[in-house]
């Protein structure tokens, strides 16, 4: 069974509270983005746990509150209960102007929880 439209506008609407969590430092929020054992590996460490992942995002705006992140080429694919998914990463600040200072891919996990959908692992895998 393929995703339905439901389903598919549920996920694009979590990869999009993911970002506005992140670039606010909502750390509840951005951790809800997660199941409670979700895995979140950032490239530079694995992080596992809804508390612990949205520590995260509080941490990373306290260190770059001008940071904005852009997913693009979103791609899902499922059967109703699991997912996977993948996006492209523009991250830049805009304090001052407009510096990129990230690009790369997402590599996504995701089950459909009572809350709705949610990432169980999220990978980011930087160009360079």
């Amino acid at each position: 069974m393929n995703l339905s439209t439901d389903d598919t506008i549920h996920i694009l609407q979590l990869y999009s509270r993911y970002n506005t969590a992140i670039d606010t430092g909502d750390s509840a929020a951005f951790g809800a983005c997660f199941v409670p054992d979700g895995v979140f590996d950032n490239g530079m460490n694995v992080i596992e746990g809804q508390a612990a992942i949205g520590d995260f995002a509080t941490q990373t705006h306290s260190a770059l509150p001008g940071m904005r992140h852009n997913a693009t080429n979103i791609v899902v694919e499922g059967d109703g209960k699991t997912a996977t998914g993948s996006a492209f990463l523009i991250g830049y600040l805009v304090d001052g102007g407009y510096k990129v200072i990230t690009t790369g891919r997402y590599a996504d996990e995701l089950t459909k929880a009572t809350e709705g959908w949610r990432f169980s692992k999220r990978v980011y895998k930087a160009d360079a």
